[in-house]
Order: C-alpha cells, then sequence, then structure tokens
C-alpha cells in the first residue's frame, strides 16, 4: 500500500475549547498569542488540532512568512481552516493548502463567482441545472482557496487563478474534495492524495 503524503484532522471547535486541551497541547507562548474576543477559540482549536495530529504536545510558538501563514522550521508544512464551527489542518510533504466552508445557501452566489472565477468556469457554472449550481459554487470557490492558500496568496486573488474545469489545480498540484460533517473540505499539494483520502482524526 502506498503512503500517502498528507495527514489530515478535522474537529467541531468547542470540541476544543476546554483550557485542558490549552495547557497540555500548547506552550505557554504559543497560548500566550492567542488574539483575544471572538477569534480567540477558532485560533486555539486550530493549533491544538495541529498538536493532536502531530503528536507533539507543548506545540511550539509558530512563526509567520511574508504572507503571514504560520509555520516552525521544526514542523511539517500544514495548513489551517475553519468555516462555521469547524476547523481543519492539513499537514503534508511541501507546500500545502486547505480550506473547508460550511454547505450552506449563499446569497448572490453567482455574481460573486463572475467576479471571482475564470469566464470559461463560470459558463460551466451557469449551464448547470438549478439546483446544481450552489453546490458546484462551493466546489469551485473551495478549490480556488485551497490553491491560494497552498501557494502562500490570499482570497484577493482568487480572479487572478485561472484552474482548468477537469483538475480544478494547476499544473504541478494535485487537489482533493471530501464532506465531513456537512462541511465540504478542499485540500491541495504537490503529491497526488491517494484514492478515498479523508481525515485520519475527527472530533466532532
Amino acid at each position: 500500500m502506498a503512503v500517502t503524503p498528507y495527514r489530515l484532522a478535522f474537529a467541531d471547535i468547542t470540541r476544543l475549547a476546554d483550557d485542558a486541551y490549552v495547557r497540555r497541547w500548547l506552550s505557554p507562548e504559543l497560548a500566550a498569542a492567542a488574539p483575544p474576543g471572538r477569534r480567540r477559540s477558532v485560533w486555539l482549536a486550530g493549533r491544538i488540532l495541529l498538536a493532536m495530529l502531530l503528536g507533539r504536545e507543548a506545540l511550539p510558538a509558530l512563526e509567520r512568512g511574508p504572507n503571514g501563514k504560520p509555520f516552525h522550521p521544526q514542523l511539517a508544512n500544514f495548513n489551517i481552516s475553519n468555516s462555521a464551527t469547524g476547523v481543519a489542518v492539513l499537514v503534508g510533504e511541501g507546500e500545502v493548502g486547505c480550506d473547508i466552508e460550511l454547505l450552506r445557501p449563499r446569497p448572490r452566489f453567482m455574481s460573486v463567482a463572475r467576479h471571482s472565477f475564470s469566464g470559461g468556469l463560470v459558463d460551466w457554472l451557469e449551464r448547470l441545472p438549478l439546483q446544481e449550481q450552489l453546490p458546484a459554487f462551493w466546489r469551485l470557490w473551495t478549490a480556488h482557496e485551497a490553491v491560494l492558500k497552498q501557494q502562500g496568496g490570499t482570497v484577493w486573488q482568487i480572479s487572478s487563478l485561472d484552474l482548468p474545469l477537469e483538475t480544478l489545480s494547476p499544473a504541478g498540484l494535485h487537489l482533493s474534495h471530501f464532506t465531513v460533517s456537512n462541511t465540504l473540505v478542499a485540500c491541495c499539494g504537490r503529491e497526488p492524495f491517494a484514492a478515498g483520502f479523508t481525515p485520519e482524526l475527527i472530533l466532532l
């Protein structure tokens, strides 16, 4: 059996809200860097899930690259994503990107698509039956986000991508889509994803 170069974890943020998780899995320096207010629980949950996936208690303080993407020279490459009450962490060889989105109604999603996606993708989306358009929109959106995160970009650069419909990833990159607990997950990396690739750790 081929060994996958990726590892993935998914959790409900509320499952990781206990201070005992913070004390066990994060170093005091990393925990102290958590932002105040509403973002705190999301920020902590992502880093706790990373530590759990790596089996690394007292995860050290993380650094930030030029684009603001967190990393640590002694840790594997990783990317953290959150949506609603869900959080996911992707770890891999080489730069990786992960995006998750709760599958939900999105007002004026077609207008967002016309502003964000290439003309070919928009034409394909508009030709779909109406009931298939919103699920397809989320698939396109998460693909763009995952690719941008792999490349170190931001959501503001989404319109600069011209992803092929067949793979939804640029040449030399690979993409995997699946659903966990009504949340769509897109993962992007340099190596192919194994068939049936899913999270090895799920906390719901």
